[in-house]
């Protein structure tokens, strides 16, 4: 593990610049979009989807180029062919998310009989709200109360990094410019 973890440790650390550069475009849309949620909820909700989508393809493209930088290690024999490696760089990516939303789910039952776990319980949703800022218009929107929310936002930055890595470990493109035609 520690092998993997210093191996992919540039393309942890590029994966936690883009989640703070998304939570800080999420949390910039969601104050501007914040002032009008009283006249309608969708523009808060909007600005949210948008910050994730850009998340996301941020990720995409991250573990798409990782994937095809192993696939010409393969090709070379100098490399042996682990298509899961993108789930698990995403993992290892996501280990302050995993933190906060154990934190936020341990505390909230006892937030409001034991003072400290409440406290600790505010701290954690602090804390996701300052690293997961891209989703605070779609929790807020669909799940304000709910702390299982903060478990569920790590899924599809899961599921988008290991097939975006798997897609380009194949060669393959989702998203970007098409193959130029001969």
């Amino acid at each position: 593990m520690k092998e993997f973890s210093s191996e992919n440790s540039k393309i942890i650390g590029k994966l936690f610049l883009n989640q703070f550069g998304a939570t800080f475009l999420g949390i910039m849309l969601w104050m501007s979009s914040y002032a009008i949620k009283a006249e309608t909820p969708w523009p808060t909700l909007l600005a949210s989807c948008i910050a994730a989508v850009f998340y996301l393809y941020l990720i995409y493209l991250e573990l798409w180029e990782k994937g095809g930088q192993d696939r010409i290690k393969i090709d070379g024999g100098r490399a042996v062919r682990k298509p899961l490696t993108g789930l698990y760089i995403m993992l290892f990516a996501n280990i302050p998310n995993f933190i906060f939303a154990i934190v936020i789910l341990v505390s909230n039952p006892f937030r409001n009989t034991v003072a400290w776990l409440g406290v600790t319980n505010g701290i954690g949703r602090a804390c996701c709200a300052l690293w997961e800022g891209m989703y605070l218009g779609i929790a807020s929107y669909f799940s304000p109360k709910n702390p299982i929310i903060h478990l569920l936002y790590i899924f599809p930055a899961l599921f988008v990094g290991a097939v975006a890595y798997y897609l380009g470990l194949s060669n393959r493109k989702l998203l970007g410019p098409a193959p130029a035609k001969k």
